[in-house]
């Protein structure tokens, strides 16, 4: 009886060695679960890293709505800015236009084949309506952001915008 009683002890002791670690590990992957938010410094950077080629530059083609910055939560809510890039005469220009929460906007970007990085082009043209102070101010803020941008990613329908050189600010689209 004592062999069977010590056979059984054996086994609990068992399953309870095998019980933490298996917790150990599940409680884990929970952890880094859950760990799916990313920071504002995390983004920043991860934007070193980003380098672009002429052939991603085909990828910015087409239509794309703004929804928001990485650090700027000044957006105003029920306001709608956009961006459009279509090729133009010569392989390292796009047109641009697009709106700008209140106005209308056209200007070019170009590639930089040597710095791996679009460049703004000046000057922009916009149409000249007014809006209410919010929206002049997130307006501003769209435009001008927009010709400090360095480098774009395009992963999918999700276009990122990096503005400045270091990385200071995001500009997050949807296709």
């Amino acid at each position: 009886m004592t062999n069977h009683a010590g056979s059984l002890n054996n086994k609990k002791t068992l399953l309870a060695m095998i019980k933490i670690p298996f917790f150990a590990v599940l409680l884990l992957l929970c952890v880094s679960c859950a760990k799916t938010n990313v920071t504002i410094e995390d983004e920043l950077q991860a934007a070193k890293n980003v380098t672009n080629a002429r052939v991603n530059f085909n990828k910015l083609s087409g239509k794309w709505t703004f929804t928001e910055y990485l650090k700027d939560k000044t957006v105003p809510a029920d306001g709608e800015a956009s961006i459009e890039f279509a090729a133009s005469e010569t392989t390292d220009k796009l047109q641009v236009n697009g709106r700008a929460f209140v106005n209308f906007y056209n200007t070019h970007f170009t590639f930089n084949e040597a710095k791996s990085s679009i460049e703004f082009v000046a000057p922009v043209s916009t149409t000249k309506m007014a809006g209410t102070p919010e929206m002049m101010k997130a307006e501003f803020n769209f435009l001008n952001n927009l010709k400090n941008v360095t480098k774009f990613s395009v992963d999918g329908t999700s276009l990122k915008l990096y503005v400045g050189e270091p990385v200071s600010e995001i500009m997050y689209f949807k296709k």
